[in-house]
């Protein structure tokens, strides 16, 4: 008995370490794949504006450069985070190390500017406040969450509203938000957002995996993810991090773009 006893736990703790290891890898794929997908639409978006300046009388050169310039740069930034999520599943773990808000919402930025560069964010993120967090992946559930907010926006016709980027203290933790002017959700569908595969879009582009693998990252990051409708129109998604550390020199941070 006691040796049944000593062979089920070696093997269970196996178990257990195997199915982490599987988690951190479906995690990295997850992020891989929608990030992938996110860049080759916005690369779509490039390759029509070059076709319609070539079908023009007209073509501009300056502007075709401008989108070729843009295609360029998208793959190299497909190529380091290719290399950079392969490096990170490689080494079985989400690295977690301080991370400043302001690197934070650096990173985040130039991410949406790449999928929309007229997109409007307002960013109210506090530059003295430090996370622990893996930057590669924390950014990418902002940058989703900062994507699906515009795209809300755009669709309620409000295009002239930017999408917001805050950050505020609470006793236990660091919550950063993001905020949209878009319809809301409607209440039947709030329970429903963060499942694999469910999307309210109806579209061949929007698999429904952007909000699940966003909660999968937050988790990995030991924190909590809530959406409220707001009163005035819009909805909150709220990223619940544990509190770390005290406020570094620098003060409070604000970006727009």
């Amino acid at each position: 008995l006691a040796r049944y006893t000593q062979d089920s736990f070696s093997s269970d703790r196996e178990d257990v370490a195997l199915e982490r290891k599987f988690d951190v890898a479906r995690t990295g794929a997850s992020v891989f794949v929608h990030s992938i997908k996110n860049q080759l639409l916005a690369n779509r978006v490039l390759c029509k504006r070059i076709r319609a300046e070539l079908q023009s009388g007209s073509p501009d050169p300056a502007r075709l450069e401008a989108c070729i310039d843009a295609i360029s740069e998208s793959n190299e930034l497909l190529i380091a985070r290719s290399e950079e999520l392969y490096r990170t599943v490689k080494a079985k773990s989400v690295r977690l190390v301080p991370v400043g808000l302001d690197r934070l919402e650096e990173v985040t930025l130039l991410r949406f500017r790449q999928k929309y560069p007229e997109g409007r964010v307002e960013s109210r993120m506090d530059h003295g406040l430090q996370v622990l967090a893996d930057e590669n992946y924390l950014s990418e559930a902002l940058y989703n969450l900062l994507t699906n907010g515009w795209e809300a926006t755009v669709e309620a016709g409000r295009e002239d509203a930017p999408v917001e980027l805050l950050s505020h203290q609470e006793r236990l933790y660091t919550v950063l938000e993001v905020r949209d002017r878009g319809t809301g959700i409607p209440p039947k569908e709030l329970k429903h957002i963060f499942e694999p595969f469910y999307s309210g879009k109806n579209s061949n582009f929007n698999w429904g995996m952007g909000l699940y693998h966003v909660r999968t990252i937050v988790r990995s990051h030991l924190g909590s993810i809530r959406v409220e409708n707001r009163p005035d129109g819009g909805t909150s998604f709220l990223i619940l991090l544990p509190r770390y550390g005290a406020q570094r020199a620098g003060g409070k941070g604000g970006n727009k773009t």
